[in-house]
């Protein structure tokens, strides 16, 4: 990948990585950073300038891809905690829950009329 990245361009395509990987499981800050083509500390640098760390990024990027997927009602639940990386379905509820304030079926429930997620419009990271 092309290290000349904007900010915004670096995050995306650290969000796109991000999602790639995490099906296997938590994804490694290495790991991600290989594949984007920067160094670690390079990315940890620019995510600082957003105002987040690696971790904070991940679990935005996993809330922002849970909701966008629970406002799908053909995913069953189990297969969105999997491709969430959580290998145990009831880690992902708990995990909703301090995103959300609710359970996945719950949040389904409530997101279901809705044209965007609760989650795009709470992005703390920007240009």
């Amino acid at each position: 990948m092309n290290r000349g990245f904007t900010r915004q361009g670096l995050l995306s395509a650290m969000q796109e990585v991000i999602i790639d990987l995490l099906p296997n499981g938590y994804p490694l800050i290495t790991s991600t950073a290989a594949r984007i083509g920067i160094s670690v500390r390079t990315m940890q640098r620019r995510l600082a300038e957003s105002g987040v760390n690696y971790s904070e990024f991940v679990a935005q990027v996993r809330f922002a891809q849970a909701c966008r997927d629970l406002k799908n009602p053909q995913i069953p639940l189990g297969k969105v905690s999997d491709r969430l990386g959580y290998r145990d379905p009831s880690r992902f509820s708990r995990a909703l829950a301090r995103w959300a304030g609710m359970a996945p079926r719950q949040y389904r429930q409530q997101e279901a009329g809705s044209s965007v997620c609760v989650a795009e419009t709470q992005r703390r990271y920007h240009d």
